[in-house]
């Protein structure tokens, strides 16, 4: 049977992983776990840029070999403007959801402790899960992502928390959309 769409007037969606949070919870969970900066090296960003397939796996790995609890209770800092964003989006009464790549159980522990919802999607697919579970007529994102141009070009409006450097490839994409940049 398939799933009902939840139908709601304006969702708000908000990255997790340096959005959010102040870094990217499936790496720093490692780093942590593991007592190592490997995972942060310009060596390991090259072979996520060479073979991302290999990196995804290796990450992975390692991440299912650390202990459940350890996982469902890890969080970081969470990034205080972005926090006043969400806080103020619901007042507005926006549905709040993080929407988000990261582990279940990081996605899972984040959203609890914010008090929201959250919907795990795959990098570059999170526009079509989000269409898949929800019908709404307002859209706003915020995001520091590459990864999430398709949410963005389905928002109404959207926050960009993403480095100076950054900022040419979202004003090349998102030329005829509302958006406003917040520095990441």
């Amino acid at each position: 049977m398939k799933e009902r769409k939840k139908n709601v007037e304006k969702i708000a969606v908000f990255d997790l992983d340096d959005t959010l949070y102040m870094g990217n919870s499936h790496i720093e969970i490692l780093c942590k776990y593991y007592k190592t900066k490997l995972f942060k090296s310009i060596f390991f960003k090259i072979i996520g840029k060479l073979f991302p397939k290999f990196e995804r796996k290796i990450l992975n790995y390692l991440y299912q070999k650390i202990g459940v609890s350890v996982r469902e209770n890890f969080t970081l800092d969470f990034n205080e403007d972005v926090l006043n964003i969400l806080q103020e989006k619901k007042r507005e009464e926006y549905l709040i959801l993080i929407v988000s790549n990261a582990p279940e159980e990081l996605l899972i522990n984040a959203a609890k402790n914010l008090n929201v919802e959250y919907l795990s999607a795959p990098p570059y697919l999170k526009g079509d899960v989000l269409k898949l579970k929800y019908s709404y007529k307002y859209l706003f994102v915020c995001t520091d992502n590459k990864s999430d141009l398709d949410l963005l070009l389905l928002s109404d409006d959207a926050v960009i928390t993403c480095k100076n450097r950054h900022k040419p490839f979202f004003e090349k994409k998102l030329k005829n959309k509302k958006y406003y940049f917040l520095e990441g």
